[in-house]
């Protein structure tokens, strides 16, 4: 699926990922409300304590061929199948467009358009949305794959390089073991550029 073009994938298509979705977010709402607080008490762990070895729980996606991404736990509302993707007229191009999200509507953001990762690739038919929540605000992320869930260290976050490929720095907590790009939610969600409280396709 072209990152500008619709994606007519039903769920039932799907199973696969579907089935796989279970061992990346808890199936009750209670078990995520516990996953966000706990990942939330470790940030403010170590906001109150200083550098200490606190492990977060973040979800790790893939954007392109081969460049990873993490959002921490604290963000991460649901992953769900990329489904009917409906372009917008005249939204910017890191708006792909909305997704009815069980009678809601979800924008659906290509994060591709701020970070650039190298070898870029389509998304394809079993591309995944990551529904996040930020700023008060919540949207969908397209990844190419969702590699599973995972913990990392916030004191052991490398500082980002712009060799990197990562266009907005500022965006990025660190790099995590040399090769994940911890996001940073707030930061991306506060972005005048995004700025996805305005309705999509508004001047």
């Amino acid at each position: 699926m072209s990152g500008k073009q619709s994606n007519k994938t039903d769920a039932a298509e799907l199973p696969e990922a579907v089935e796989l979705q279970a061992t990346w977010m808890p199936e009750s709402a209670q078990a995520r409300r516990l996953l966000r607080d706990r990942a939330a008490l470790f940030a403010t762990s170590e906001a109150a304590d200083g550098p200490l070895r606190v492990q977060e729980p973040y979800i790790r996606f893939r954007l392109g061929a081969q460049e990873h991404y993490g959002i921490p736990y604290t963000h991460v509302e649901e992953i769900m199948d990329a489904g009917r993707i409906c372009p917008v007229p005249g939204a910017p191009g890191f708006v792909l467009g909305v997704r009815n999200r069980r009678g809601e509507i979800l924008t659906v953001l290509d994060l591709k358009e701020f970070f650039r990762p190298a070898r870029d690739e389509e998304y394809a038919e079993d591309a995944l949305i990551i529904v996040v929540r930020a700023q008060g605000m919540q949207a969908g992320i397209l990844v190419n794959a969702v590699i599973g869930n995972d913990e990392y260290v916030t004191s052991e976050l490398d500082t980002v390089s712009p060799t990197r490929g990562i266009r907005d720095l500022q965006h990025v907590r660190g790099i995590y073991r040399g090769r994940v790009a911890i996001l940073d939610m707030e930061s991306l969600f506060g972005d005048p550029v995004l700025n996805v409280s305005k309705p999509v396709g508004a001047s």
